[in-house]
């Protein structure tokens, strides 16, 4: 089992050697819908130079197949390489969690495709709750990754679903200086 980061424009300015005694790679927000972030070329040009694998997510506003696609496309015109911990799909803004569940299955299944068509694995991150009460992943091809965030727990409480599961976020407060960072447990690296 490896350790994550999850890094975002919040952690501007963060102690990258900490990062890299602390956690075994990283996985940066790359947008937010599609817009970039600011900071996620420092995030990956820091794994990168500490050969630290990484990946990539989109907080995804989409309320829309469309949405999604175009989504999709910002964040892959924005990778400076391969992420070897995938692009992921996060799925908890209001106006996401707003649709019907076939809608935000939907969404999903579109953002995931335009990834795969590309080339790169893609997968869904959202709250336990979410993946298993709002996303019909039965309608969803068996290989797509699922990385669970779920506080509060002593195991991946995903594991007993059949899911395809990559990581489990267990914490939202691992402290490095003055910031918060977002934690996982990670499954789905070779090595």
């Amino acid at each position: 089992m490896k350790y994550i980061a999850d890094l975002s424009d919040w952690q501007e300015g963060i102690d990258f050697s900490e990062i890299h005694k602390k956690f075994d790679g990283i996985i940066a927000k790359i947008s937010e819908g599609t817009s970039p972030q600011t900071c996620y070329q420092k995030f990956i040009d820091s794994a990168i130079k500490n050969n630290m694998p990484w990946g990539v997510y989109c907080y995804s506003h989409a309320t829309n197949e469309k949405d999604a696609a175009r989504e999709a496309r910002t964040l892959i015109d924005l990778l400076p390489g391969f992420p070897e911990l995938g692009i992921w799909f996060d799925v908890e803004a209001p106006e996401v969690l707003a649709l019907s569940n076939s809608e935000i299955t939907a969404i999903a299944s579109a953002f995931i495709c335009k990834c795969n068509e590309a080339g790169y694995s893609a997968g869904i991150y959202a709250s336990l709750s979410t993946i298993t009460d709002r996303i019909n992943t039965d309608d969803l091809a068996g290989y797509v990754p699922y990385w669970v965030a779920a506080y509060g727990y002593s195991s991946n409480p995903l594991a007993t679903y059949g899911l395809n599961v990559a990581g489990w976020q267990y914490r939202d407060d691992y402290i490095i200086g003055a910031h918060h960072v977002d934690a996982s447990e990670w499954y789905a690296m070779e090595g």
